[in-house]
């Protein structure tokens, strides 16, 4: 008996243990409520979120505004200081000449307050409307001059109060005048009053109790909608929401503001390209958006409620349905424990085939007469354990044998073969030749498909070599062949009522499979169910957030069906009859991609399937396989503009393998031992759906076929993933 066969009945008495499944429904509890508790904080931030989003897009808003706004004059000062006449008179130094070609510009441009023309040292020369004492001034120590004769390019100064009367705080929006050589021979100044910044921005929405204030590129408060009047010029540089905006660029945060002595939501914005930013400031408690996602949160409780107690009955459910599945299992564990005690315990020379011709079991007997250990062939396949002899034509056992299991396999009935010559290789290389009777029987299960084929031998060496002396005895030799034909029947006996015990024991679990499929899907339909009725019955006292709530509920109950029927696929496989012939895998892939393109017909994938591609199997299984590997290509490369699929084999001489190609999101190769595990995801439900069975659907199938399975890629570099199926093997 093997560890795991000693090791299986001590598991199974500590599930069966009413304290352990009590722990286990416990913990499954505890999961469920942790579940929601999870998912009501993801949700509750992501409310919060939305509401702060809000905020956020009123000050960029505003900010986007401001930028329009200023890229609007400063596109008319270079504009006013680019017209030919006006520069001609600026380079030959007729100062008055050329602002009065400016004179209509303030009542044609009424943000326009007041506009002068300064030298290239920054002295004033002329101005519109002209200002007595003015005149002759130097204004080098003003930062707009600093600016604009930094590269002599375009520039919008920070807030300054000007120097004449009044004094009022405005910013200058500066151009140089180039002479039509590109020499640079004057300033024009446009001087805008704050005041204007009020209409510049009135067209931005803001919530009840929101307030909106602009900073200039230094950080000194430009404008504040909730104190307006207010003259002084205040530096605000070192705020945290100032050095926020300076180092982030935009966002938002929650918190007390010392400034209005409450809790705030604070969203700030930078000026694309001017330097100047925009804080939309708001209390909490005036936020429709929170009010909003508090009263939501409240509903989601009220279904959350609903839920758990939909969850609580369903795991009562399965706590019923995991005591009955134990019991079976047991029974099944009893009677396969019963079935390998006897099966070593048989004197006779016994293997147990699965269809592919792979050793799953082999008795005490056989290992003696082979001279082979049982850890040595279990698990490989016969014709690879027991090849032919090259040395000995004679020996045609093996080849005879295979002939015999091929007509097992077709006819689904027992096959006697005649006696055959065998060399057995002994440990030092030799071989020693062996006669024996071989019977070969069928193991049927669910739907009388095969399910193991048993191998029986009787080893007639010594009946064989006495035949072949001068006669003998005749009494004697009838007498041994009726003693071995008397051990022959009971060894069959044995044989068949364990096969019966197989049998049984396989419709049992087929049996289980489907009632456990029909008691987890009946709490689904409830909650199902239940969401359906609030979204229709109460569709007029739920938002729509409430309504995206109950979706969601549905959503999930609808993937748990996915994964039990997804369950049931891989389960299926597994013991699927085996039909092997000619498969046209060329033509397989363009029906599974065909359908694909029928699903999605606004996707452009290019698809590239190398023609004539022929493997030996079973036609429907390898579909399924490609199926799944064909559609995990196609969701993988969904974010692809130029998405490629390529369907081709690899033949290195030793091995020929088949792939499939993609140019998607790829995956971390330190994770591919998880790749062909059940439920194993690389990548979040949120960026691609699935249930994580379909790859180990795949290695089911291409294990069946006695091949193998792996898979090569790179994040953000695509994926390729082979099978490779024996050549010309007719297991």
């Amino acid at each position: 008996m093997t560890d795991l066969a000693k090791l299986r009945p001590s598991v199974v008495s500590l599930l069966t243990h009413s304290s352990t499944r009590w722990i286990v429904l416990s913990l499954v509890s505890a999961a469920v409520v942790g579940t929601a508790a999870y998912s009501y904080r993801e949700i509750h931030n992501e409310l919060t979120a939305v509401a702060l989003s809000r905020r956020e897009a009123v000050a960029q808003l505003a900010a986007a505004t401001l930028a329009e706004k200023f890229s609007r004059v400063v596109d008319v000062a270079v504009s006013l200081a680019t017209r030919v006449r006006f520069r001609d008179l600026v380079a030959e130094g007729n100062w008055d000449e050329a602002i009065e070609i400016m004179r209509a510009v303030p009542k044609d441009l009424p943000q326009i307050e007041r506009l002068f023309l300064a030298d290239v040292s920054g002295t004033l020369k002329a101005d519109i409307p002209a200002l007595p004492g003015v005149r002759g001034m130097n204004f080098a120590f003003r930062e707009w001059y600093q600016g604009v004769r930094r590269d002599w390019r375009p520039y919008i100064s920070s807030v300054y109060k000007r120097t004449a009367a009044p004094q009022l705080n405005v910013f200058a929006v500066v151009a140089p005048v180039k002479s039509a050589a590109g020499n640079v021979v004057g300033i024009l100044v446009l001087q805008i009053r704050i005041d204007s910044l009020i209409e510049w921005i009135k067209t931005v929405a803001t919530d009840r109790g929101e307030f909106i204030y602009l900073v200039d590129s230094k950080g000194q408060l430009a404008f504040h909608s909730r104190h307006p009047g207010s003259g002084d010029i205040v530096n605000l540089s070192e705020t945290p929401v100032v050095q926020k905006m300076r180092l982030d660029g935009h966002g938002v945060t929650v918190g007390f503001e010392p400034g209005e002595q409450e809790d705030s939501i604070v969203a700030y914005a930078l000026v694309p390209g001017y330097g100047w930013g925009v804080v939309a400031q708001q209390p909490m408690r005036a936020s429709r958006a929170l009010a909003a996602r508090d009263d939501q949160l409240r509903r989601l409780l009220t279904g959350y409620g609903l839920v758990l107690l939909l969850s609580a009955a369903a795991i009562l459910l399965a706590s019923r349905v995991a005591v009955a599945r134990q019991r079976a299992e047991t029974e099944l564990l009893r009677n396969r424990t019963i079935f390998e005690n006897l099966f070593e315990s048989l004197p006779g020379l016994y293997l147990v085939l699965a269809p592919d011709f792979k050793i799953v079991a082999v008795s005490d007997a056989y290992l003696k007469a082979t001279m082979t250990k049982r850890e040595e062939i279990v698990g490989r396949y016969l014709f690879d354990v027991f090849p032919d002899n090259p040395d000995d034509p004679g020996a045609t056992g093996t080849a005879n044998l295979r002939a015999s299991l091929d007509r097992v396999r077709r006819t689904a009935a027992a096959d006697t073969m005649a006696i055959q010559k065998y060399d057995i290789r002994r440990p030092d290389g030799t071989f020693e030749e062996r006669y024996w009777s071989p019977i070969n029987s069928p193991v049927l299960g669910v739907g009388n498909r095969i399910e193991y084929i048993i191998h029986r031998v009787e080893d007639v060496t010594g009946f064989v070599r006495q035949k072949s002396q001068p006669a003998g005895n005749a009494a004697e030799m009838r007498a041994r062949m009726e003693q071995m034909e008397a051990e022959i029947f009971q060894s069959s006996q044995k044989v068949q009522a364990a096969n019966q015990q197989l049998k049984a024991a396989n419709q049992e679990l087929e049996a289980f499979s489907y009632s456990v499929s029909h008691d987890l899907r009946a709490p689904l339909r409830a909650i199902d169910g239940f969401s359906q009725a609030l979204l229709e019955d109460y569709a007029d006292k739920l938002d729509d957030a409430g309504k995206n709530y109950l979706q969601r509920v549905r959503a999930g109950a609808t993937r748990m069906g996915e994964l039990i029927d997804d369950m049931l696929q891989l389960s299926r496989v597994t013991r699927a009859e085996m039909r092997r012939e000619t498969v046209d895998l060329s033509a397989l892939a363009e029906s599974v991609v065909a359908d694909l393109r029928r699903i999605e017909p606004q996707r452009q994938v290019e698809v590239a399937i190398q023609s004539g591609l022929q493997a030996e199997g079973d036609a429907k299984l390898l579909r399924i396989a490609l199926v799944n590997l064909l559609s995990n290509a196609w969701k993988f490369t969904g974010r692809q503009p130029a998405a490629r699929i390529e369907l081709g084999v690899r033949d290195t001489g030793s091995e020929r393998a088949f792939y499939v190609r993609d140019n998607g999101v790829g995956f971390d190769m330190a994770y591919a031992d998880k790749l062909f595990g059940a439920f194993q995801r690389l990548h979040a439900m949120s960026e691609f759906p699935g249930t994580g069975i379909g790859l180990a659907t795949v290695q089911r199938i291409i294990n069946r076929h006695g091949g193998r399975v792996w898979a090569e890629a790179a994040v953000n570099q695509g994926a390729t993933f082979f099978f490779a199926l024996p050549a010309n093997r007719t297991a």
